[in-house]
Parts: C-alpha cells; sequence; structure tokens
C-alpha cells in the first residue's frame, strides 16, 4: 500500500470514529434494552407474544408507531418532564416499574391481543417490535 493511500484510509477511519463513537454509547443501549423490554410481561411471554403484542398496540395507535416517540413517551415522568440524560440504568427501570404500577392505579390501561396492559407495558412491546422486527 502506498503512504498515500495508507494516511488518506487513515484520516478516513478517524473522522468516522470521530462522528460514529459517540453513537456507540454502550449506556444508552442499556437503557433502551429495558426501555424495550415490558417487566413482567417477559417472564410470561416469548418474544414472538411480545413481537406481536407490540405489533398491534402500534396499528390501534398510529400516533405512537415511531421508535422516538415511544422512547420520548417511556422516558418521561408521571408529571411530563423528561429523564435526566444523565440517568442510569437503574434509574429508568425504577421510572418504568413506577409507571407501570402507576397505569394500573389509575386504570390507564389498553386491551391488545387479549391481554389487559397498562400503557406503559403496551408502549414497551411496541418499541421491543421495532428494534426486532
Amino acid at each position: 500500500m502506498q503512504r498515500r493511500n495508507f494516511i488518506l484510509l487513515t484520516a478516513i477511519g478517524g473522522t468516522a470514529t470521530v462522528f460514529a463513537g459517540p453513537q456507540c454509547n454502550p449506556r444508552q443501549s442499556a437503557i433502551y434494552s429495558v426501555l424495550a423490554k415490558p417487566g413482567p410481561l417477559s417472564f410470561i411471554c416469548d418474544e414472538q407474544t411480545i413481537r406481536e403484542i407490540g405489533l398491534a398496540y402500534r396499528l390501534q395507535k398510529p400516533e405512537e408507531k415511531e421508535a422516538g416517540k415511544l422512547e420520548d413517551l417511556l422516558l418521561t415522568d408521571s408529571v411530563g418532564h423528561p429523564l435526566s440524560s444523565s440517568a442510569d440504568v437503574q434509574i429508568v427501570q425504577t421510572l418504568i416499574s413506577k409507571k407501570v404500577e402507576q397505569d394500573f392505579e389509575k386504570a390507564n390501561t389498553v386491551v391488545v391481543r387479549g391481554w389487559v396492559l397498562a400503557i406503559t407495558e403496551a408502549r414497551q412491546c411496541a418499541l421491543f417490535a421495532i428494534h426486532n422486527q
């Protein structure tokens, strides 16, 4: 390989790393895996059932069919404030658990494919379906 080609490829690779590196944040990945895993439901349903629930919910609620919208809704506390970007996985897990509990307390539920789910759980299923097509 010629020195010129080597320098050019190295520069391109370095530039790609600078721009792509922040996007590959393992902490963010862990947070989104919490968002897309409907806690208790995942203990009694297999992935195919969760995916089917998610697809059906997205058909019922077309305004919530995009991943970004679902993530925003899931990462908002009960007062409507978005979760801090510095929140760790445990904080996100606690938030989701509280939201599911509050959904059931307030009868904020939806029936999807015969399952009575908290809205938060249904949104998690929808997000799971998007990420696992």
